[in-house]
């Protein structure tokens, strides 16, 4: 309790040095702190072992307190506001770094072996990194389009990259791409996000819409030039998470991009690039990707999951039963299901629930054949 108070990690190993530290000072007691012995008194004492939600420096445990006084605030006054709006006009929006080529940080390997080892073709993939931003709505919806900066040395694409890219916007309808010199989204890009992404989508209706207190984005002036009606009223009320907070009480950070990341993983890692000593971290496969995630991640079946972020941040006192990306889309009982192809399964499509190997789902670009299936089915 005392190193918790501290804000020290305890581990089970930890408990059990402990206890056996206590019972050295009695002679000729026979205690083993056992693995048995270990589970009971967790049990008894409620304890568990739970996510670390995050890390922080000495300096910043001083003001914890502080900390989780400001992510109460924002929730009780952010409660009061949520009965104001439908909540499919509820909308948090936050950008996530994404690597060109992620990593697990684990990998199986002999127990003999004295050190990893892991290939990769090009490793300045696996530093340099892009952003993405997602646009979430209480109700549990996506925003139509996901919103993409990549880093280019210039800031700009070169005018034969720039051709590629517009190609690529032809064919992933759902991706908005841009760059910059970091692979960060700025002020003017971040412009370009809310009158590329988020104008067409809220029109002239009322809105309300959660950021973190990034400087680029929290001028409030920058929304009433966007968001008019007829009359020239604002119709955007903005609500600024406190600093240090958003792992505490932003949707997107709390549980919506760690499944986001699960599913970029589960790409770039599959046992079929593996077998064909092959990696997709070009630019391509960057929109790409993204353009898989949105497509599968907009899905109906994932709308519970998107308001389980809500309910996860504190928003909301509504919790309902969910099912999240690897139950979805990576169920065991795939692998046994061959492709119609006759490969092996990769991945279940969240919106047609149809098996698909690599090759179908990514190479051939499912989503197309997918709209097709479903506009088919509606006919």
């Amino acid at each position: 309790m005392e190193a918790s108070a501290n804000y020290q990690q305890v581990t089970t190993r930890n408990l059990q040095q402990w206890a056996l530290s206590a019972a050295s000072q009695f002679h000729n007691f026979p205690f083993k702190a056992s693995n048995s012995w270990i589970a009971k008194f967790k049990k008894q004492h409620k304890i568990k072992q739970q996510e670390i939600t995050k890390y922080v420096s000495a300096k910043e445990t001083a003001t914890i307190d502080e900390i989780l006084a400001a992510a109460d605030i924002f929730r009780k006054q952010t409660m009061k506001l949520i009965p104001n709006f439908h909540k499919d006009f509820i909308i948090n929006i936050n950008q996530t770094e994404c690597q060109y080529q992620s990593t697990c940080d684990r990998a199986l390997y002999m127990q003999e072996a004295k050190a990893i080892f892991v290939q990769r073709q090009r490793i300045n993939r696996i530093c340099h990194s892009y952003t993405a931003q997602y646009a979430i709505t209480m109700s549990g919806k996506l925003l139509p389009r996901v919103f993409i900066c990549l880093q280019e040395a210039t800031g700009m694409f070169d005018p034969k990259i720039r051709k590629a890219v517009d190609e690529f916007a032809k064919i992933y309808t759902n991706v908005v791409i841009t760059s910059s010199k970091s692979g960060k989204l700025i002020t003017y890009l971040y412009t370009e996000f809310l009158k590329e992404m988020l104008a067409p989508y809220v029109r002239q209706g009322k809105f309300l819409l959660l950021i973190d207190s990034w400087d680029g984005q929290t001028n409030p002036a920058l929304y009433d030039k966007i968001f008019l009606d007829d009359d020239g009223i604002g119709t955007c009320t903005i609500k600024v998470i406190p600093s240090k907070c958003t792992s505490l009480c932003q949707p997107c950070d709390v549980y919506f991009y760690r499944q986001v990341k699960n599913l970029i993983k589960r790409l770039q890692n599959c046992s079929f690039l593996i077998e064909q000593k092959r990696e997709i971290t070009s630019r391509e496969d960057c929109i790409k990707i993204h353009a898989i995630v949105h497509h599968q991640l907009s899905a109906p079946i994932f709308e519970n999951m998107l308001r389980y972020a809500w309910f996860a941040s504190k928003l909301t006192d509504k919790r309902e039963i969910f099912m999240n990306v690897n139950e979805v889309c990576f169920p065991l009982d795939i692998l046994k299901q061959p492709c119609n192809c006759k490969n092996a399964t990769f991945i279940r499509c969240a919106r047609c629930r149809a098996n698909y190997c690599f090759a179908c789902f990514y190479d051939k670009y499912h989503p197309t054949m997918c709209i097709i299936s479903s506009a088919s089915t509606n006919e």
